[in-house]
């Protein structure tokens, strides 16, 4: 009788055993594995969250602030107060981390469409501040925050420059949950951005070429990939906001603090590649 009992026991806690095994299999297969300290990965059509991790967290964004600048810029296009054919001038910024157009070319003036290309594509800190400038020469800082606030982003969100560099030590930092609602308010609004942002390559008007610096967009590792934009700085990491169309479905995902360019690319993609497979 004691021995029927102890096989029944061992029975049972083998049964008890495969069972959590089973389950922690499935939940294994159901998270992919990427680097990024924070995630966010959205059904733009659907508006669902399909996988988060630390979206809430606020970490320094470097260029992904360029979106917040690329909304008050076609928002100034639309309501007349900026055209693409300015021209504009561009400084020199004293920052061993900008991206600079002007150091590539040696060319000082471009026209605005040609900066919000330089902005967006090769990610240059330089010619975002000058469309900065020549929107709001004084306040634009103050109108991204300002509409960060009127989008609903959270008090963790803070802008202090227009390209995303540091400007006198303070530093421009988000969540991946608030960077989520500027991309869906920037891709509503404006959705003419991916226009500019799923090219891999630009010609300026007067001939100088710009490559994009969203290698998973140039490297065609995503299908149907049309945007959206890179960062990195060393307090930030590698980032990347990424996304694409793939039979009606747009997927948008947001990978902050990747340690390097390949774990950036690799995560991007297993992020978008699990929003297309749920």
């Amino acid at each position: 009788m004691k021995k029927q009992t102890l096989v029944l026991m061992l029975a049972c806690l083998t049964i008890v055993a495969i069972l959590v095994f089973i389950f922690f299999m499935k939940d294994t297969r159901a998270k992919p594995l990427f680097e990024a300290t924070s995630a966010l990965v959205l059904d733009a059509k659907e508006d669902k969250t399909l996988l988060s991790q630390n979206e809430n967290k606020a970490v320094p964004i470097a260029s992904l602030t360029k979106l917040m600048t690329t909304y008050l810029v076609l928002e100034a296009v639309h309501t007349k107060k900026l055209a693409w054919d300015e021209m504009l001038s561009l400084r020199y910024l004293d920052d061993p981390q900008a991206v600079s157009l002007y150091a590539k070319t040696g060319v000082k003036y471009y026209t605005a469409q040609d900066l919000f290309a330089a902005m967006l594509i090769m990610s240059a800190n330089d010619a975002a501040e000058a469309l900065a400038s020549q929107v709001d020469e004084k306040n634009f800082v103050d109108k991204m925050n300002a509409k960060a606030h009127e989008f609903g982003m959270s008090d963790k969100t803070h802008f202090s420059s227009a390209s995303g560099l540091d400007e006198a030590g303070d530093i421009s930092v988000s969540t991946a949950a608030d960077l989520m609602i500027l991309t869906k308010r920037l891709l509503k609004d404006y959705p003419e951005v991916l226009e500019t942002t799923s090219r891999s390559e630009y010609v300026m008007q007067k001939g100088d070429s710009i490559q994009t610096t969203n290698k998973v967009l140039a490297d065609g590792l995503v299908q149907g990939m049309d945007g959206l934009k890179t960062g990195y700085t060393d307090q930030a990491g590698y980032c990347l906001i990424a996304t694409a169309v793939q039979n009606g479905k747009r997927i948008i995902s947001i990978s902050l603090g990747s340690k390097n360019e390949k774990e950036r690319m690799s995560d991007a993609q297993t992020l978008i590649d699990f929003g297309f497979s749920k």
